[in-house]
């Protein structure tokens, strides 16, 4: 590991020792469901989950789920337009291949696509929906399978169980607004819910324009300790793209789009049906099936500067099965808990365009094993295996294989310390463009990635404070990855991720609080032609401070400091370029409650700080010789910006 490293530890450690205790006020007990799939206490799982709740996420005024999650422990967000409707959340160093190796869920329904590289539309989901966030930091291979490679976010959404409704509006920089409302009608033993969303912007950069509706319906039964639901979602999101930009043109104006990006567009209509039950068998033994059937139909061009592009199409359609059954036996004092479950995922995929079709039939299976086991009363120890089996057919081709992963896990509770150490593998497939490449002609046929996550950690929990440090190690075999200077994807031979987490949360009187997250990260080649090179887009270092201060009754005060190191482009593998430019950026917010509504006013970049969060090698071919000349674009993030939300809850 390079000397920063050991630097970046040294200080880190020295800021989390100036955190002290401050008075008493009890934490109350948190309830997460992520790490095993069953319902248990956040203090006693074997690895590090960190949960945003909804006071944090109410109180932020963050205008999208990616300005939730940027700069939390461990994570890493970036951003093409900075509106977040294309933003990637990378968790433990994949840059570039982050939306493959990240997986997102949404009230435990998979976002990620298993057949194609578009990252999950994290756009589409309603920042006054959400309850609360779990993040499960590290590998999730046994109970999630495919993509759960670097961590697991699930995004769970409020759901009322009394009758309420609430009206809420955003308006901003960039001539943006947005109109919200959602509300839930209890009759009896049913429960109707509905959530409905529109959102238009000009955004930062010309030609950039957005304008997003969706709709979200929901209805459930409970009886007899049966929950069953039926969710139906509809949206439609349209967004003109503008482009990187050279250095030079970077520096000529931030805001400009070149012409001939003018027509570049995406418009993406979305359709989801959703339904499941959840059984409570008897005391101890719970039935969970659940189906849903997603299709997604996109238009667009996208221009391979300087050759302007065409109309393609995009078509989508998934279903996903999985069925689990719990048992948390109440007369056992070593076995706590285990989860069985079954998951199916069928998707067909369809793009269209000038360089040729790319088109997959993909089929994914898997079924597991986990439980959580106590020897001891201060002991847990968690166990599992999954095995997945996929059935690939690319152009009359098939790509069958089959993995199988196992995980385990150990905690020890001493008094307000708790020590944890993981061991999980890890895997994913490959998708259609990386295994075809159709502009440059590749031989299909790429191996399926498989790794090894370890991970060792420690938290201190009081009364008014909560200190948890995380070391971690992921060695990967084959992990896919696209190489620029060759224009071609390929297995890199054997990459190694090893990081370190440090986390201290402080609550210092009634009224003022502080966290700080602290994250160093080696993500590298270890063998083959790039041996020793830095894995693109991924920051060796990245701090977060938050602070909070309750002035009175009503009203509520907040800061952010985001700091980002410099990191490799993306695609440049052989780390020829010049670094992509770190960046700090400070964002503040305020909020004043009174009875049943809320106004928040919100601060981005209030330095105004200039700077880029994604950055791609760009190659050149100019005559007469066309030999590769490479260049950095960038994808520049938006200067100083406000907003100003109002909500209304009847």
């Amino acid at each position: 590991m390079q000397t920063g490293f050991y630097q970046t530890t040294i200080a880190a450690i020295t800021l989390l020792l100036l955190e002290t205790a401050a008075a008493a006020e009890n934490e109350p007990l948190v309830i997460i469901v992520t790490p095993t799939g069953i319902e248990q206490p956040r203090d006693s799982v074997n690895t590090s989950v960190t949960v945003i709740d909804q006071q944090t996420i109410e109180t932020s005024n963050a205008t999208s789920v990616a300005e939730l999650l940027r700069g939390q422990a461990g994570l890493h967000a970036s951003d093409f337009f900075g509106d977040g409707s294309q933003s990637t959340i990378d968790m433990r160093g994949f840059g570039p291949t982050a939306s493959s190796n990240t997986l997102i869920l949404l009230d435990g329904r998979r976002l990620n696509n298993s057949s194609d590289t578009a990252s999950p539309d994290l756009s589409v989901i309603d920042v006054n929906d959400i309850e609360r966030i779990e993040i499960l930091q590290g590998s999730g291979g046994v109970i999630y399978g495919n993509q759960a490679v670097g961590g697991v976010i699930n995004i769970i959404r409020k759901k009322s169980p009394v009758d309420q409704a609430s009206i809420s509006t955003r308006i901003g920089s960039f001539d943006t607004s947005q109109v919200s409302a959602s509300g839930t009608k209890v009759f009896g033993r049913n429960r109707l819910s509905a959530s409905v969303s529109s959102r238009q912007s000009d955004n930062y950069r010309d030609n950039n324009d957005t304008d997003n509706q969706r709709l979200s319906v929901r209805a459930e039964r409970i009886q007899s300790g049966q929950t069953s639901y039926v969710e139906f979602e509809s949206i439609k999101d349209d967004i003109k793209t503008p482009g990187a930009l050279l250095e030079s043109e970077l520096d000529d104006d931030r805001t400009q789009s070149l012409g001939f990006y003018d027509d570049d567009f995406f418009e993406t209509e979305t359709k989801m049906l959703r339904l499941g039950m959840n059984k409570k068998l008897d005391e101890v033994r719970t039935l969970n099936l659940d189906f849903s059937a997603r299709e997604t139909d996109r238009e667009f061009i996208q221009t391979f500067r300087p050759f302007p592009g065409s109309l393609a199409t995009q078509d989508r359609e998934n279903k996903n099965f999985s069925a689990t059954y719990s048992v948390v036996p109440t007369d056992s004092t070593v076995l706590k808990s285990y989860l069985v479950g079954i998951d199916y995922e069928n998707t067909d995929y369809e793009l269209v365009s000038d360089f040729g079709p790319q088109i997959i039939d993909q089929s994914i299976q898997g079924i597991f094993l986990s439980s959580q086991w106590a020897p001891a009363d201060s002991t847990q120890i968690d166990a599992g295996i999954r095995y997945s089996d996929q059935q690939a057919e690319i152009a009359d081709d098939d790509f069958d294989d089959s993995v199988t992963v196992v995980n385990l896990g150990v905690s020890q509770q001493l008094n307000s310390l708790r020590l944890f150490a993981r061991a999980d593998q890890n895997f994913r497939y490959a998708t259609v463009e990386e295994h075809t490449n159709v502009p440059f002609g590749d031989e299909p046929g790429l191996k399926t990635q498989e790794g090894l996550s370890v991970e060792l950690g420690a938290e201190f929990t009081n009364a008014d404070s909560r200190y948890r440090a995380t070391i971690y190690q992921i060695d990967l075999e084959n992990e896919i990855a696209f190489d620029s200077s060759g224009f071609s994807n390929l297995n890199l031979d054997e990459t190694k991720r090893t990081g370190l987490i440090l986390e201290a949360a402080n609550r210092w009187s009634a009224r003022f609080s502080t966290r700080i997250s602290i994250t160093s990260l080696d993500a590298e080649v270890t063998e083959g032609s790039f041996k020793g090179k830095n894995i693109p887009l991924v920051p060796e270092q990245s701090i977060r401070l938050d602070g909070s201060y309750q002035y009175d009754e009503a009203t509520r005060l907040a800061i952010e400091i985001l700091s980002i190191k410099d990191q490799v482009f993306g695609g440049d593998f052989a780390n020829n370029l010049d670094d992509l430019p770190g960046y700090e950026v400070v964002n503040a917010h305020i909020n004043y409650d009174q009875k049943n509504w809320s106004l928040g006013f919100r601060i981005n970049n209030l330095l105004d700080e200039e700077y880029a969060e994604i950055g791609s090698q760009f190659s050149d071919f100019p005559p007469p010789t066309f030999a590769a000349v490479n260049y950095e674009s960038f994808f520049p993030s938006p200067e100083r910006n406000y907003w100003l939300n109002f909500k209304y809850q009847f």
